[in-house]
């Protein structure tokens, strides 16, 4: 069995192989062995859940003809390889076996729900407001803001934690996915959501309701390749996590070798300068907490030293 007695936890709960996603690289086996090569103690699977409809199927899907029976075929050949994997790797590293939710409607979350007792964990994520993907380019962004009641972002916004919302009280998810995303394409200055009661009031709410029954705020180092100078969620968020209680753990979102852990040293030091005390992360046996001064010895951060 994997020793968690000592300091070298390192982990990631949100990771894709190009084996079952069709925006990601890089077979499942190598993905894995790969996290073990790096140090990972725990690395969770979370491919994404199948979608209950064609209209949420992304553009790359639809060029290359996937229907919903063939992503639910693709799904149920993950479950499998994923447990054959968790129990190769068991006495190396846990291997968690879990699943990444869109987010996109009542009827999705109701499926993620008649399965989530399978698996040992899920990544609650939006991925989709009013039946486009608001993290797939600035076009669809915007496209999802001019289908709001307003046509503006302070309502893309309420839209997108109400949402939010939605996937965290039916799913009750371990781990919140980029908590943030919905900033991914906003091209206009930041705006504090102070200024936003209503969001700023949803957000506080989502926050208190994932903290009521122990879920974890992911800080995902994606954002930093994608252009953001902090992982998700930004600092304004951290700030308002800590005030609340909530607590973190840390994620790759990787889609390919190339990115498992990539830009973590980052993420580490915005650990350190947003004044997070504690990292945790999830076993099979129930989730761990450590102190950020613990892990900062840990023998993990040698491999980015020269970076």
């Amino acid at each position: 069995m994997v020793d968690f007695s000592h300091q070298d936890l390192m982990h990631s709960h949100h990771s894709h192989s190009g084996s079952y996603v069709s925006h990601a690289v890089d077979d499942l086996d190598s993905i894995v062995a790969k996290a073990y090569s790096m140090g990972f103690k725990t690395f969770c699977l979370t491919e994404h859940m199948p979608r209950t409809s064609m209209n949420y199927l992304y553009p790359e899907e639809i060029e290359k003809s996937y229907t919903i029976e063939s992503l639910n075929k693709n799904f149920n050949n993950y479950y499998e390889h994923a447990k054959r994997l968790q129990q190769e790797y068991k006495d190396k590293m846990e291997v968690l076996v879990g699943f990444e939710v869109e987010g996109t409607d009542k009827e999705h979350l109701l499926l993620a729900h008649s399965f989530k007792h399978k698996f040992d964990m899920c990544v609650g994520s939006v991925h989709f407001l009013h039946g486009i993907p608001i993290d797939f380019s600035v076009d669809k962004w915007e496209e999802a803001k001019s289908l709001t009641s307003d046509g503006t972002t302070r309502t893309l916004y309420k839209d997108y934690f109400q949402l939010q919302h939605l996937v965290i009280d039916t799913l009750k998810p371990s781990v919140i996915g980029h908590f943030d995303l919905i900033r991914l394409f906003e091209t206009t200055e930041l705006v504090e959501l102070s200024q936003w009661p209503e969001v700023y009031d949803q957000v506080v709410k989502n926050i208190q309701l994932v903290n009521s029954y122990g879920g974890l705020f992911e800080l995902n180092s994606a954002a930093i390749r994608k252009g953001w100078d902090s992982p998700y969620p930004k600092p304004d968020m951290v700030k308002l996590i800590l005030e609340l209680g909530g607590k973190f753990c840390l994620s790759d979102d990787s889609h390919g070798l190339a990115q498992i852990g990539l830009n973590y040293h980052k993420v580490w030091q915005y650990v350190k300068d947003m004044g997070i005390t504690h990292i945790s992360h999830l076993t099979i046996r129930g989730t761990i907490e450590q102190s950020v001064e613990e892990l900062d010895g840990s023998s993990f951060w040698d491999q980015y030293k020269n970076l």
